[in-house]
């Protein structure tokens, strides 16, 4: 996951909004791949999420010049796309009011990307536990999670994505993190240090 440099984003998007389309190129490729993961986690309609994630770069380019600044453009990216999301389920299958809802869609993490241990079966192993330890969780606190690792957004951030408070976020990620830490105490060998 690449850190969010503040600078560069808001540069990269005033040249964007300027017109430059390398620029824009540049905002297209590098969020791409996480817009699609995560909207992925919601349905498996690829098609469905292909359309949302054009539909919103097309309005952005058509919209362009009267866009206001961000320095954070992955955070904007997941604000955006996350309510186009969630209109288009509840025009389809789905009528999602509030997200966290059981009647909502369920939010996957066993398609997030995982890494490549080669043949070290003991790191394999402990991959498969964590996803399996993370779709243990509430869709809440799978939602967090992903969005504060897998994407690198800041509690703050989330919040606002979410429409919840900044502490509600923090107690969340942090009950979570303690229901994975409960689900590795008897796996990790003494003196084995995992970071969670």
């Amino acid at each position: 996951m690449k850190l969010i440099n503040k600078e560069s984003d808001l540069r990269i998007w005033q040249s964007f909004r300027k017109g430059d389309k390398a620029a824009f190129q540049k905002i297209y490729f590098s969020h791409f791949r996480l817009l699609y993961n995560y909207s992925h986690k919601y349905t498996s309609d690829c098609s469905l999420v292909e359309d949302i994630i054009q539909d919103l770069f097309i309005t952005l380019l058509e919209l362009k010049e009267n866009l206001s600044d961000t320095d954070n453009i992955r955070f904007y990216l997941f604000s955006s796309i996350r309510r186009r999301l969630f209109k288009a389920l509840n025009a389809n299958e789905f009528k999602v009011t509030d997200l966290f809802d059981n009647n909502n869609p369920a939010f996957h993490l066993d398609q997030c990307v995982e890494p490549d241990y080669g043949n070290d079966d003991e790191e394999n192993r402990f991959q498969k536990m964590l996803i399996s330890s993370l779709n243990s969780l509430g869709e809440r606190q799978k939602e967090i999670v992903y969005l504060r690792y897998y994407s690198g957004l800041n509690c703050k951030e989330i919040a606002e994505i979410l429409s919840v408070s900044n502490q509600t976020v923090r107690n969340t990620l942090c009950t979570a993190l303690v229901n994975i830490r409960k689900d590795f105490e008897d796996e990790i060998p003494k003196g084995r240090m995992v970071v969670l």
